[in-house]
Formats: C-alpha cells, structure tokens, sequence
C-alpha cells in the first residue's frame, strides 16, 4: 500500500489554508517518500506521521536536538555539534538524563533526537536501524540522512505495542491509535506523554481534511508502482518474447519441423 496525491497542488493548498512551515522542500520530499511507502494503509496513516512531523522537527528530514542553539536548524553538522549542544547533552537540568552516560556511538556522539520524528535513545537507535536495515547505533548521524530519516518514522509509527496500547488483546500501532480516536494514547506511544498533544491534533485534523480535498487514495499493485519501471518491465518482457519466439523459429526450422503455416515467414 501507499498514498497517491498530487503534491505540487497538496503543498499549495497546504500554504493556501495557512500551512507554514521553515523547511518546505523537505515537506516535498517526505510526501515524494510517502506516495512509496508501504507502512501507509489509509490516509490517517500519513495524516499522522505528518502531524507528527510537524510536531517534532517542523517537516524537516535532518534536525537534530538542540540544533537551533548551534544556527543550523535543518542542516547537519560538520563532525559533532556545538558545544552548546554537547553541553545540553550533558545536563541533567530538570530531571533530564546525561545523555552521554547512557552510551555513544564510534564519533563520540550520544543517542539524541535526530530526524523527522527525533529517534532518541540507544535502545530505539538498535531496534529501529535494525528495522531499516541500517546500523545506527555504530553511528548515531545516519539517523538524519534523509532517506533514512523517513523510514525511521514510518517504522516507529506502524510498530505494533502491547501493553496500554492492545485493544480486546490485540497489539496496536500509532497508526492504528489515532484511527481509532485513542489520540492521548497515540501521542503517548510516540513522546511518551502528552506534550504537544493539542498541537498534534490539531494538525492531525488539517492533513486528514487537506488530503481529501486533494482526493489523496490509497494504491497499492500496479497502480502504486512508478510508472517509468512499469513500463520498463513490459518493454523487457515484450523483447524477452520476441526471442524466445525467434530461437523457437529458427530451430524447427532447422530441425525442418515447421508447420505449414509458418514455412512462408521470413526473419529479416
């Protein structure tokens, strides 16, 4: 499955209703992602993770926790952050963890929040680039490579959780929280609380109403395949045809076992 919708005329529109955002060609890109993504199997799916995104990174596909202290809001560091940065990492003013005491990666860098929904954590570093077949946790900086942040996000939001989130004894992902109105839950299972739970509501209705009136659908088959391969792999499969039917030709011919009907065909 995937969603399908126009983005050029979405992110107008999304501008025309008083969307805002500091990044919007990463917008662009995390639909471009989107309109391939298999963990997307209803259009409250990507409603969410965009809420969700707007939330935590403002769309942008490689923030970094504490960024703006440094003036790089959007845009990875050379090496290793600020020192300013480096040092919020290791407060623990109100109540916050020292980062650097719960693990490293091969740069020295502790497991902060990176990428489009801010992975945090050496335990979600492991699972989830296990997840997208990328090792985070040997270092900790692929989480913001764009392609890679987009898929963290996705994965984290379509995990099936048991516990507080099951429903009748069944585990149940964000997604699935969200479209069934469990929002306080749903952006628990994300922040861990509800910070920022009105703001993700809120945003979670104005995707959810601006991907229908872009008539955003669901695909999925040859429908959701990229139409340059589509029809790559007919062109291929059509030559592959005439080949095989040339060989089949040239050896009953050769073996002087043609039909009737086709002793009078010439190959050029």
């Amino acid at each position: 499955m995937a969603i399908k919708v126009n983005i050029d005329e979405l992110i107008s529109d999304y501008k025309s209703q008083g969307g805002k955002t500091k990044f919007p060609n990463s917008l662009k890109k995390v639909l471009e992602f989107a309109s391939k993504d298999k963990n997307l199997s209803d259009i409250s799916d990507l409603a969410y993770l965009l809420a969700t995104a707007k939330i935590e990174s403002d769309y942008s596909l490689q923030r970094w926790e504490s960024d703006y202290v440094c003036g790089l809001q959007g845009m990875p560091y050379k090496e290793k952050p600020c020192d300013s940065a480096l040092n919020y990492y290791r407060s623990t003013s109100g109540g916050k963890r020292n980062y650097y005491t719960l693990g490293t990666d091969k740069n020295g860098l502790p497991y902060f929040g990176r990428g489009l929904i801010q992975l945090t954590g050496k335990s979600n570093y492991q699972k989830y680039g296990d997840l997208i077949g990328v090792d985070l946790v040997n270092d900790g900086d692929k989480a913001f490579e764009p392609k890679n942040s987009y898929l963290i996000a996705s994965s984290y939001l379509s995990q099936k959780r048991g516990g507080i989130y099951e429903k009748d004894g069944v585990k149940r992902n964000t997604f699935d929280l969200a479209k069934d109105n469990d929002l306080t839950l749903a952006r628990k299972s994300v922040n861990g609380g509800s910070k920022g739970l009105s703001e993700v509501n809120t945003a979670y209705g104005f995707w959810k109403n601006l991907l229908n009136k872009n008539k955003a659908k669901v695909v999925s088959g040859v429908e959701g395949l990229d139409k340059k391969k589509m029809w790559l792999g007919i062109g291929v499969s059509l030559v592959t045809v005439g080949i095989t039917a040339t060989l089949v030709y040239l050896y009953l011919k050769k073996t002087n076992k043609l039909p009737n009907f086709m002793k009078n065909i010439k190959l050029k």
